[in-house]
Formats: C-alpha cells, sequence, structure tokens
C-alpha cells in the first residue's frame, strides 16, 4: 500500500503526542520543568515570524542538529536522562511536525510533543510572536 503525504501524516498521528497551541504556550510561560521549543519551518516561513521562546531548526536538519544546539546542551544537565527532554515542536499547519515527533520518537525520545494546527493556529490564537 502507497501512501501520500498525508495518508502518511494520519497514520502517525495516532502515535505522536499532539497538543494544542495555548497549552504549548502555558507551559513555556511557567517553566515548571525544562522543555525545547522548536519551529521546523524552513527560514522563508520564518522570516515573517515565529512563536517568542522557539529555537529555529529546519525540519531537513532537525535530527542531525538537534544534540548540538547550545539550548538542548543546558537543558539535559537539568534532567535525569536527554530521554526524558520534552521536546515541543511546530510547523506551518502540524503536519510536519508529526513527522519530526514520530522522527525523534523512533531515535529514543520519550516526551516528544507535535503542536496541533502549527503557526497557522498559533497565530490564530493570538499567542507571542517574535521576527528577526
Amino acid at each position: 500500500m502507497i501512501l501520500d503525504g498525508k495518508g502518511l501524516v494520519d497514520s502517525l498521528r495516532a502515535q505522536v503526542n499532539e497538543v494544542d497551541c495555548v497549552t504549548t504556550a502555558q507551559c513555556l510561560q511557567q517553566q515548571q520543568q525544562p522543555l525545547l521549543f522548536i519551529d521546523i519551518r524552513e527560514p522563508k516561513e520564518t522570516a515573517a515570524g515565529y512563536p517568542v521562546g522557539s529555537q529555529l531548526v529546519p525540519r531537513g536538519v532537525l535530527e542531525m542538529q538537534l544534540t548540538g544546539l547550545p539550548l538542548y546542551q543546558s537543558l539535559i544537565k537539568e534532567i535525569p536522562s536527554a530521554a526524558q527532554l520534552p521536546i515541543y515542536l511546530i510547523c506551518r499547519s502540524g503536519a510536519r511536525s508529526v513527522l519530526a515527533a514520530a522522527s525523534l520518537q523512533q531515535m529514543g525520545y520519550q516526551n516528544v510533543y507535535s503542536v496541533a494546527g502549527g503557526f497557522i493556529a498559533w497565530q490564530a490564537q493570538g499567542l507571542p510572536v517574535q521576527s528577526e
């Protein structure tokens, strides 16, 4: 059986944790635990703005660059195991973040979340955005 991109995302959506934008923003504000919030859109997409508190790491290089991020290195010192680091992923609409979440889970990360609705939903909720 051959799946198209939407079919693949739909099949993986049941295997990953999805969280809404408001909950993500609240987790960032409360900072009760260390967490990594990554915007996986491409640079030309983030030029118009990105969620406050997010790190910009394009989807195409996420798996290769994740452990080299200075914030990642800092946060894993605060928790018993890097596998337990909460990682929140956001893209434009919530599809690429599902794919990226599934990939990070395969790498052994246990607390990975895809932000449902992506940056479109983030903006629609009026959540804070910064630009370069």
